[in-house]
């Protein structure tokens, strides 16, 4: 009989009977983990690209294990993590395992998808413990989740500690401030959590060499690191990003990311990015899209920084620059020299400059288009989609031009640690992603 053709009254008492029939510990143990997880899961694959990584789930049962793990983005971490995490429920329901990632509602998205999987692999659960932040089994163990820098107090582990991405973005991974609040989160509130026979296990894609896999591989924790393109030339899940794949999303990237997030070797800054240039002979003259970048300062003196505008055309992947202006001049000059130009005026911009592109727009009628530059990081993190363009043949600059030799100066010179100049590099990058990608925010009134 279905659920809602049965009386009322007798509803409650079958959902706790179901509940009941969960918690009973199951007779016999289950297979291995690769085997496991399509058992319980059968909409997925057995992950055999992980395999290194599973076998460190698996050694946890029985030993504490302490484990640094790096793996390129999209490559089934998470999912084969948490299948993991129940299948070790499954066999010792009475441990109490922690999940932590970069948030604690990303935490909590995990540990409602962990419970799942556990109820699914038969773990006897508690029918009332069933919070997100944590849930228990009917023997005692369970799961805590939160998020870096979150709440463990009152709680031992004596399972497993898996910290999973514990950084969101590029702009978290750059921050010196961000990096040492981790460490000392990890020191002084996760790992001190852990009982002497838990394990804990760091699993991550890699953004900076100073994240929580550098620091702690200095103190001797195993390290297994499963890159996107072995030595060998190999891919490492190539049924879903086979070679071919992975050299465009290498020449979309550009080395820098390439190395730390899809090679886990993370390079700190200093070397320079842009490569030599690859000339153009002609401008498209049809078929193309019109734009320009532009940084913009605030003062005329001769130490301060250079208001930027590129001019460029877009036309089948590829931009071509097309005048370079360049000086230190204030807001007025600038935007009478911006109204001798083609084509929307894309910025990355916040704060205090936002009221200065409204009166752009609003007195000078320029069609500016703004991008959060919050939202990218610093120059060096927004200057990464533009140099692997610029490094792939995909930016192209005249054979010659009055500004030209200043603006390849800047170009090949830029490493982002305090480089003298950079406001070429930020309009580059603005005009690059504008025509790349079509992710501006318009300003009302912007002329397209």
């Amino acid at each position: 009989m279905e659920l809602e053709l049965m009386p009322r009254n007798l509803r409650p008492y079958l959902r706790a009977l179901a509940k009941q029939q969960t918690a009973r510990a199951p007779e016999t143990p289950p297979p291995p983990l690769l085997e496991f997880i399509p058992q319980v899961s059968p909409y997925l694959q057995s992950p055999q690209h992980l395999a290194p990584l599973v076998a460190l789930l698996e050694r946890s049962l029985d030993e504490p294990v302490r484990a640094l793990v790096s793996t390129p983005p999209q490559h089934t971490k998470t999912t084969t993590l948490l299948h993991g995490m129940a299948w070790l429920m499954r066999q010792r329901p009475e441990r109490t395992n922690a999940y932590v990632s970069y948030a604690t509602d990303f935490a909590r998205s995990k540990s409602r998808l962990a419970r799942r999987i556990a109820e699914d692999a038969r773990v006897p659960l508690d029918p009332n413990s069933d919070r997100l932040e944590e849930w228990r089994t009917s023997q005692g163990g369970g799961m805590l989740a939160t998020g870096i820098g979150g709440s463990l107090t009152g709680h031992g582990i004596n399972g497993l500690l898996l910290v999973d991405d514990p950084v969101k973005n590029r702009q978290e991974a750059e921050s010196a401030l961000i990096r040492e609040r981790h460490w000392e989160w990890f020191n002084d509130v996760a790992f001190t959590r852990l009982h002497p026979q838990a394990s804990a296990i760091v699993c991550m894609t890699r953004w900076h060499p100073d994240d929580l896999i550098g620091r702690l591989s200095a103190k001797n924790w195993e390290l297994l690191n499963l890159p996107a393109i072995n030595e060998l030339g190999q891919a490492l899940w190539p049924e879903r990003y086979p070679l071919e794949e992975l050299h465009k999303i290498r020449e979309q990237v550009g080395e820098y990311t390439w190395a730390s997030l899809y090679l886990g070797q993370p390079r700190p800054r200093g070397g320079t990015l842009f490569r030599e240039p690859t000339y153009y002979n002609q401008l498209p003259d049809n078929g193309y899209t019109q734009a320009r970048g532009f940084d913009l300062a605030y003062s005329s003196r001769k130490s301060a920084d250079y208001s930027v505008i590129i001019s460029g055309r877009y036309a089948a992947g590829v931009l071509y620059l097309e005048d370079v202006w360049r000086a230190q001049v204030e807001s007025p000059v600038f935007a009478n020299a911006a109204k001798l130009g083609r084509g929307p005026m894309h910025i990355y911009a916040h704060g205090v400059e936002r009221g200065v592109l409204q009166m752009f727009q609003r007195d000078h009628r320029l069609p500016v288009v703004i991008r959060d530059a919050r939202d990218g990081g610093d120059k060096f993190a927004r200057a990464q989609p533009a140099a692997a363009a610029w490094n792939a043949g995909r930016i192209r600059v005249p054979q010659s031009a009055a500004w030209l030799e200043v603006f390849l100066s800047e170009v090949l010179a830029f490493t982002g640690v305090s480089d003298p100049h950079d406001d070429q590099i930020d309009s580059l990058a603005a005009l690059w992603d504008a025509l790349s990608r079509s992710s501006a925010v318009r300003v009302k009134g912007e002329v397209a």
